[in-house]
């Protein structure tokens, strides 16, 4: 006899629990919540004289790739152009 739509539904609550066991759901690399502190930030300088401070890097609970920084351009400056 086929399991109808309705039935597989009702199952669903039933696997859930044994869905978060699986390694690819139970491995957090997620960035932990917390404070910058903006002195203690790696500071590096461009080959345009512009200070680069990187305040953190990492991925996010969604999977996806995160990176913030802050640039001190040098008088005249120009952030570098995005395509």
């Amino acid at each position: 006899m086929p399991i109808t739509r309705r039935e597989l539904c009702a199952l669903m609550p039933a696997l859930l629990p044994l869905a978060a066991q699986l390694p690819a759901f139970a491995e957090d690399n997620s960035l932990p919540s917390g404070a910058f502190s903006f002195e203690k930030a790696p500071m590096h300088v461009a080959n345009n004289n512009a200070r680069v401070r990187l305040m953190l890097r990492g991925k996010l609970a969604t999977g996806e790739g995160i990176e913030v920084h802050h640039t001190t351009l040098p008088p005249g400056g120009a952030p570098t152009a995005t395509s």
